[in-house]
């Protein structure tokens, strides 16, 4: 094969050498493959909804103006590396640009695996720190607060967070058969996503861990979904799914249509305004962890998939439980606890537990 250039034939000597040391094989038509051309392959494959349009998205808005016109072979370490300082100076908070590059390596990732590309370039790129957010758990009158101030159709699904530690979607998406009154448990069977501006209930969730498990349903949560099934009518999907909540307007909730209703409740109820409905389900997890629930247990309520995960996130203390905590190693030395007196400088508000 002949080239025009000194320089074309000079890369094709050298992605040839690097390949044959990683054992991959290059042809000469995959040096004339721009990035362009693969991603519109790739992003034909067929994924879960939700995972497609997100990376119809990131493709679009974040990648292809900076990669469509370039040679796939031609891609760098260090210009992926600069490209994601682009992103964080263009001002896209750290989890956004953690997101965009999850879908530029899976695209680049495949083109390996499919053997179009000798090697990766995402190896050893710096991405922006995510910086987490404390979990505090919401205490029994904020979650009460909330409950009062949403409006009467979506309230019970405030008990539904804090009660059974169902992520917003999962909520959203919760229909008469995944509920055992009877036992006192929700199965998680489906999700409310948004796929091109509408609602969607998937019958699958965001992870295997978190599809079909068992979660408890506490007696207040429990009474909050009966109250509500007295009052409002169930939404009858064309599939026969019996759906508990529905917008004011009749349809699938939206998440980002409901939580325009929880902001303005979270100002009624006097709470944070980066509160989340995400935070009820911290809240269930760190109390059912307080209450000595193994961490296996909570594990698989939650649906991660390691109990890594769940510790690296749960690593708080929960109000009062440090009071709590010192009577029973009073107990331990002492036979009569009750006698020992607790002194003044203790704050009276460190003894009371959070919901």
């Amino acid at each position: 094969m002949t080239y025009e250039k000194k320089a074309d034939a000079q890369a094709y000597e050298r992605k040839v050498r690097d390949a044959k040391e990683v054992g991959a094989v290059v042809r000469p038509k995959q040096l004339k493959t721009t990035f362009k051309a693969w991603s519109g392959q790739w992003i034909k494959r067929p994924r879960k909804p939700g995972t497609q349009e997100s990376y119809e998205i990131n493709l679009r808005k974040h990648i292809a103006p900076t990669f469509d016109g370039v040679l796939l072979h031609r891609i760098e370490p260090e210009d992926v590396q600069a490209w994601i300082y682009g992103l964080t100076n263009k001002g896209l908070a750290p989890a956004t640009v953690h997101l965009v590059y999850k879908t530029f390596r899976a695209c680049i990732n495949s083109a390996v695996r499919r053997r179009d590309l000798a090697y990766s370039p995402c190896v050893e790129i710096e991405l922006p720190k995510i910086k987490k957010k404390r979990v505090v758990p919401a205490t029994r009158e904020q979650v009460w607060a909330l409950y009062q101030a949403m409006p009467a159709h979506s309230r019970a699904l405030i008990m539904v967070g804090v009660g059974s530690g169902l992520r917003s979607g999962e909520a959203l998406g919760l229909c008469e058969d995944a509920i055992d009154f009877g036992a006192g448990t929700v199965t998680v069977r489906r999700q409310v996503i948004k796929v091109k501006s509408r609602a969607q209930l998937v019958d699958y969730n965001k992870s295997e861990a978190s599809h079909m498990r068992e979660v408890p349903l506490p007696g207040f949560a429990h009474r909050a979904l009966l109250e509500h099934l007295d009052a409002h009518s169930v939404l009858v999907t064309p599939e026969g799914r019996r759906v508990l909540f529905r917008s004011s307007r009749g349809n699938l909730f939206r998440r980002d249509a409901f939580y325009k209703q929880f902001k303005k409740a979270l100002a009624v109820a006097g709470l944070p305004t980066d509160f989340r409905f995400h935070d009820l389900r911290h809240t269930f997890a760190s109390h059912a962890l307080d209450q000595g629930v193994p961490e296996s247990t909570v594990q698989l309520y939650m649906g991660h998939a390691s109990t890594e995960e769940l510790k690296s996130t749960y690593h708080h203390q929960v109000k009062g439980s440090a009071a709590r905590d010192r009577q029973a190693l009073e107990a331990v030395f002492f036979e009569e606890t009750a006698a020992v007196v607790i002194p003044d400088s203790v704050d009276a508000d460190d003894e009371n537990g959070g919901l």
